[in-house]
């Protein structure tokens, strides 16, 4: 039992031992969705940007959706008409970066079978390099998410620990899920083609296309509030729309439920990893 809890404590001796080697894994994984086009890594920015303008037209200004709940947010006076375009990119933004690392994940050390196979290297550098790579590549959309918050004034001061908070959950899920669907990938070859489908019940069992407020059966209101990205989402918003924070216990669930995943994702890569080489 101490060993399980002692996991995420090693997992962090060695990844600071491996910097170096995390550094560049992290890189290749991120520059290598556009190796040899002209652009780069731009086209990631770039596609994020016009994805954005084609929500805020089609949504908020042809369609002129208004979502409801966002009165309830803090600094009533100043709060500025929030379109579906704005509320959309809050809850997809962090949801599909999630949703990368956790697919990813799933199949990056078969991807790496020869080099698992042959050389001496610590699988948790590797898988988290793949997902801090990943995370870079979504960071640049979420970074454009601020900005255009922030230019179209829907962002309070008041609002930023919730935001940093928002990025430091994201960043402890992903790679707690990532370590341990990474180990289930060997295992089970099949998990990637489960986890998508799980990951599309993941979405729309979210208020990310529609507010919770729209959710009136008690019994599907539950199964919403205890779906994680409900109050990961949640804490985005109330970061970048200034509206209010989801309720206290659903982000104290959503905290105890990444430390927990960190744990038991850092404890199934070092339980496994001597056996993981053998499996593939």
């Amino acid at each position: 039992m101490s060993r399980l809890f002692l996991a995420p404590a090693q997992l962090m001796r060695t990844l600071v031992t491996h910097r170096f080697l995390l550094g560049q894994l992290a890189w290749r994984a991120f520059a290598s969705r556009h190796a040899g086009a002209v652009l780069g890594w731009l086209w990631t920015p770039l596609g994020t940007a016009v994805q954005f303008a084609l929500y805020t037209l089609v949504f908020s200004v042809i369609l002129e959706i208004k979502i409801p709940l966002m009165s309830g947010g803090t600094d009533l006076a100043r709060r500025l008409p929030v379109g579906f375009g704005v509320f959309l990119i809050t809850g997809l933004v962090p949801y599909l970066a999630l949703n990368d690392v956790i697919m990813r994940s799933a199949r990056v050390i078969r991807a790496n079978a020869t080099i698992v196979q042959r050389v001496r290297l610590p699988l948790e550098v590797m898988v988290v390099g793949d997902i801090l790579g990943t995370l870079m590549h979504h960071a640049l959309a979420i970074l454009l998410m601020i900005v255009y918050c922030v230019w179209a004034g829907h962002v309070a001061l008041a609002g930023a620990g919730w935001l940093l908070l928002g990025i430091a959950l994201l960043l402890v899920l992903a790679v707690g899920i990532g370590l341990l669907v990474s180990v289930l990938g060997v295992a089970l070859p099949d998990i990637p083609e489960v986890l998508g489908l799980g990951l599309q019940f993941a979405m729309y069992g979210a208020p990310i296309i529609y507010p919770l407020s729209f959710v009136k059966q008690e019994w599907l209101l539950a199964l919403v509030n205890a779906n994680p990205i409900t109050p990961l989402v949640g804490v985005f918003r109330a970061g970048l729309l200034a509206v209010s924070p989801p309720a206290v216990s659903g982000v104290v669930y959503l905290i105890i439920l990444a430390a927990a995943l960190l744990v038991v994702g850092s404890a199934a890569m070092d339980r496994y990893r001597a056996t993981i080489p053998d499996l593939l």
